[in-house]
């Protein structure tokens, strides 16, 4: 089973954007642990995510868990995979060399050059200067570390040049999502700028393409391969996350990460398992699209068709925000040109990159020769 592991509700950040409930929570290790145990029910791996709040405020906790496991596997032969999400103000050498040892993936919040209009410590302070000494020293220990990236309506117009940068500091896993918070002020005017951004960034791929660059860069990667699997790609999602529940701080298990602290979504706590009518239950209403999806030619390929659960007095709903909706009619045809194009050319790193199964163990290997 795979577990995210929310160890603290505790950030030394203050980020206008974050859906995270922040508090003063920090899971026990008698929690923690329990939740280790509870990961290795019914699979021969488990793969725990380090998340927050900000995971590094517990670094010790993180050694406690992973040395806690270590043993498990010594006495059972379980496999445990580790993986830490961190805003990357609190990453130090001594860490860096531990996460490597132990084949930790890290994905490193940054917003390029918009990281001082949304993330700030919480007196107020920028943070683009302390990330600026991590970047080298996190790429040195983890050259294919994920740099992701938030997008709020007051930075929209910069979006391109986050990636720019991002891309020139030596990240080439970049991940950009939107800020969906109900209270983000979206307007059409900040959709057209995002679109004008998109088809800077269209350019952009193709020319990196075109130059045998191997990076991955989300909101168009995860569109072609939408057209690629067709009905199979919302399938697939929709496993991926029902496999993925989150621990809280106080022990309670939630059918996914932003539900943390919305009762309607507890599935069960770590000493007592997980309640499979009440999972069952959460996920037969994910399986149910809001009733504009049903006739959307875009319902095969939109993320959020089967991801639109919320809840409004304890009651689960299914409803996709207009924004959301907006932005896969965005960008969908964007992806769709850049693919066409790329195939019209028989460009061979793309049909590599897009129709090869093997093709992330290949570079890996090639890029490792």
């Amino acid at each position: 089973m795979h577990l995210t592991l929310h160890l603290t509700n505790k950030c030394n950040l203050n980020c206008k954007y974050c859906f995270v409930p922040l508090g003063e929570q920090t899971m026990t290790r008698e929690i923690a642990f329990a939740a280790v145990k509870l990961s290795m029910e019914n699979s021969k791996k488990s793969g725990l995510l380090f998340y927050g709040g900000e995971p590094l405020v517990e670094k010790q906790l993180i050694y406690d868990i992973v040395d806690y496991s270590k043993k498990i596997n010594e006495k059972t032969g379980h496999i445990f995979n580790y993986k830490l999400t961190t805003n990357g103000t609190l990453l130090d050498e001594e860490f860096l060399k531990f996460s490597r040892e132990i084949n930790m993936p890290i994905g490193f919040s940054h917003d390029g050059p918009a990281q001082d209009i949304c993330c700030f410590l919480h007196n107020g302070k920028g943070t683009y200067d302390i990330l600026e000494e991590k970047i080298p020293l996190l790429l040195k220990y983890h050259p294919y570390a994920t740099a992701m990236s938030v997008i709020d309506p007051s930075t929209v117009h910069l979006t391109s040049e986050i990636v720019k940068f991002l891309f020139n500091k030596g990240f080439r896993y970049l991940t950009l999502s939107l800020n969906y918070c109900k209270t983000a002020p979206w307007t059409m005017k900040h959709l057209s700028i995002l679109k004008k951004e998109y088809i800077k960034m269209a350019k952009m791929y193709i020319k990196w393409t075109k130059a045998e660059e191997k990076f991955y860069l989300s909101p168009f990667e995860m569109k072609i391969l939408s057209h690629l699997k067709g009905d199979k790609y919302n399938m697939d999602r929709r496993l991926m996350s029902k496999e993925q529940p989150t621990v809280a701080p106080d022990g309670k298990i939630y059918s996914g990460s932003r539900y943390v602290d919305q009762s309607a979504f507890v599935i069960g706590d770590v000493f007592s398992g997980i309640n499979p009518e009440k999972r069952r239950l959460i996920d037969e209403k994910g399986a149910i699209p809001p009733a504009p999806c049903l006739e959307c030619a875009l319902n095969t390929r939109c993320n959020y068709v089967y991801d639109s659960l919320s809840s409004g007095a304890g009651v689960i709903a299914s409803e996709i925000s207009p924004i959301q909706c907006a932005h896969e009619q965005l960008v969908t045809p964007i992806a769709d040109k850049i693919a066409a194009k790329l195939y019209k050319d028989r460009n061979a790193l793309f049909l590599h990159k897009h129709y090869n199964e093997m093709y992330s163990i290949v570079s890996l290997i090639e890029d490792r020769s």
